[in-house]
């Protein structure tokens, strides 16, 4: 049934020229115009009966049980110019703010949030937040501001989702504050929330975008896998043949020119072998199984073993190869194939990329932490600084005339660090072109944990 008193009050309050509110008999804001609002909170920090400088205008019961009282402020407090800029700024600014009282019933909704609700300013003082977005928005909101009473402290800002009055899902950053008194009895709760629905958007766009490359890497991953070992098993048949006849293990084939081209198909499937072994570890890397076999390693005995290995590389180049080995024998715990694979990576790229009569000088020392520390230096070519950070760039190669002549498909460093990076351990690089390069491997004395990759 229509109240024609209590809308009669609203709509005075509404249109009133000065600051106005109606309060119920214990001192509740029933309902006030913006400029009471924030003159009542500026002056005395609630929008109460009691308020300074509040006047009684009447007393009246529109129904005969209720008891209201109207209230204004002096036009003075109307025209003062801080309460004018803060009634500006906050009807400016493209975010929600509002307060309510401890009943949930909004005090003042910025212009900006009262579009969103589907109300004017003037209409959402006195009502609460189910009146505008229904029920369940509103226990759940109320939860909050009840919380933020009792607890008398700020939310720190949250995330939060619900529908506008337009039925449009928004996400919001929100926050609320208590308002109090002087005293510090609290009367009300503020609340600002900030748009992010683009933000969350993006952000949501972004993460499937992660999830589809991430599938992608790992299709690929898959896919190389699958094609090493297919490969890998005819061209075994190849070298294996290749070798009876280069080593003429069935008796004497003729023409040397047959052993020749015999040892050069052998060479050729060796390398092709060593290229796809090389690209099954890498997505083995990536898929996550490549697994280490932690053991005890003497890093002094492997270092002088894998060298023994590129000597003769070394030797047909012209490149002097050089060890510094500490004395003292230098354990740690390691997958032992592993680290010889790193070894034959960087060194073995120090031999390829550096011209006859120059030199590699690969150097072991303890770590002071109970690990290794190997270096591995040449007088290469080197490389441009601008070309540093992408050397570990799986299937990245300089596009020099020199790098163009030599073999390898560009992911021998990639993997080493990786591989390097699984032991706990660092790679590091410098070099200076023209000059040669300098590779650092520090290992742990045994890795916290043993990844997969």
């Amino acid at each position: 049934m229509a109240d024609p008193a209590g809308e009669a009050a609203r709509a005075l309050v509404t249109v009133a020229p000065c600051p106005m509110g109606v309060f119920d008999d214990e001192g509740a804001c029933l309902f006030a115009n913006h400029g009471f609002i924030l003159r009542a909170a500026q002056n005395a920090g609630a929008a109460g009966a009691a308020c300074a400088g509040g006047e009684v205008r009447a007393r009246f019961s529109p129904d005969g049980v209720r008891n209201w009282t109207l209230i204004s402020m002096p036009a003075e407090a109307a025209a003062h110019p801080v309460a004018d800029f803060i009634d500006t700024l906050a009807n400016a600014l493209p975010v929600m703010f509002s307060a309510k009282d401890i009943q949930s019933r909004y005090l003042f909704m910025n212009r900006y949030q009262a579009d969103l609700y589907g109300v004017t300013p003037e209409e959402a003082v006195g009502k609460t937040p189910s009146d505008l977005l229904g029920e369940e928005y509103g226990r759940y909101t109320c939860r909050i501001d009840a919380e933020v009473i009792r607890s008398g402290q700020a939310t720190p800002f949250f995330e939060e989702t619900y529908s506008t009055a337009d039925g449009a899902e928004h996400h919001w950053l929100t926050s609320k504050v208590p308002l109090a008194n002087a005293d510090g009895t609290i009367w009300g709760v503020a609340r600002v929330a900030i748009d992010i629905t683009e933000r969350t958007q993006l952000e949501d766009g972004l993460r499937q975008a992660k999830e589809q490359a991430e599938a992608a890497s790992r299709a690929k991953s898959g896919f190389l896998a699958a094609m090493s070992h297919e490969l890998r098993t005819p061209l075994n048949a190849v070298i294996g043949f290749a070798e009876i006849m280069h080593q003429q293990v069935l008796g004497p084939i003729g023409s040397t020119e047959y052993c020749d081209y015999a040892g050069h198909i052998l060479g050729s499937g060796q390398h092709l072998l060593s290229l796809i072994n090389d690209i099954l570890d890498y997505a083995r890397i990536e898929s996550g199984s490549l697994r280490l076999n932690i053991a005890a390693v003497d890093v002094g005995a492997m270092l002088r073993g894998t060298l023994e290995m590129l000597a003769q590389t070394a030797t047909a180049a012209g490149v002097r190869l050089a060890a510094d080995v500490a004395k003292q024998p230098i354990l740690i715990h390691a997958d032992e194939q592993r680290l010889r694979q790193v070894l034959l990576y960087v060194a073995g790229n120090a031999v390829k990329f550096t011209p006859a009569g120059g030199q590699v000088t690969v150097t072991l020392r303890p770590d002071v932490q109970g690990g290794a520390v190997m270096t591995v230096a040449d007088s290469g070519i080197g490389i441009a600084e601008s070309n540093i950070p992408h050397v570990f760039e799986p299937f990245w190669q300089a596009d020099s005339g020199l790098d163009r002549l030599r073999d390898g498909a560009g992911i021998g460093l990639p993997l080493a660090r990786q591989l390097v990076a699984m032991h706990g351990g660092r790679l590091e690089l410098d070099s200076r072109l023209g000059e040669g390069t300098l590779v650092s491997i520090h290992l742990p004395e045994r890795p916290d944990e043993v990844p997969a990759a």
